[in-house]
């Protein structure tokens, strides 16, 4: 368990009870990583996330990971580590983050250091030696606290919007579907 005296943040495998705040943060925050790229509306998109976190559990390969705060014991976020993924270029093995979320009125807050040092733990103990996750391009400001943290970039993911004849350009998302963008500007 990690804490620090000013923010008073703590860290522990979810709960059954904490397991509903991660499905219900999931969902809302879902928003914040879709690229601008994508003409997926953001209902579609949080009802497919709603329908894969309903039976979310942890497991030997999925840890779930819960951000809390010491004097209430509420929880602020959530990080699900997967300890069972191979890096398609070297074949090493290593844990990846499958999602990780901070409600909004916990920003700023050391939350998000707190979780990934203690994923970090947990993917030395379970012997391996590399954690990974992504950041959609256009949510810079996670990007750059990754780079903070310790991640470096390793490669870029690439898509392309494909048409009968061939490329064309990225759809885009209507300026309200794009939620980080809004999230911001509060």
């Amino acid at each position: 368990m990690s804490s620090t005296s000013s923010f008073a943040v703590g860290v522990r495998d979810a709960t059954s009870s904490d397991l509903r705040f991660v499905r219900r943060l999931a969902v809302e925050s879902i928003l914040h990583g879709v690229p601008y790229g994508r003409k997926v509306s953001n209902a579609a998109v949080q009802a497919r996330v709603r329908e894969s976190v309903k039976d979310l559990e942890p497991t030997e390969d999925v840890v779930i990971l819960v951000a809390f705060h010491q004097e209430t014991s509420k929880p602020m976020g959530y990080l699900i580590l997967q300890t069972d993924q191979v890096d398609t270029a070297t074949g090493d093995r290593q844990s990846n983050i499958f999602d990780l979320a901070v409600h909004p009125r916990h920003w700023g807050t050391p939350a998000v250091r707190y979780l990934v040092r203690e994923a970090a733990r947990r993917t030395a103990a379970a012997g391996l030696e590399y954690m990974a996750g992504e950041v959609s391009a256009h949510n810079r400001r996670t990007y750059l606290q990754a780079l903070r943290l310790g991640f470096e970039t390793e490669r870029y993911k690439i898509v392309m919007h494909c048409g009968e004849d061939g490329p064309l350009p990225l759809p885009e998302r209507d300026p309200e579907q794009r939620t980080y963008d809004q999230s911001r500007r509060r």
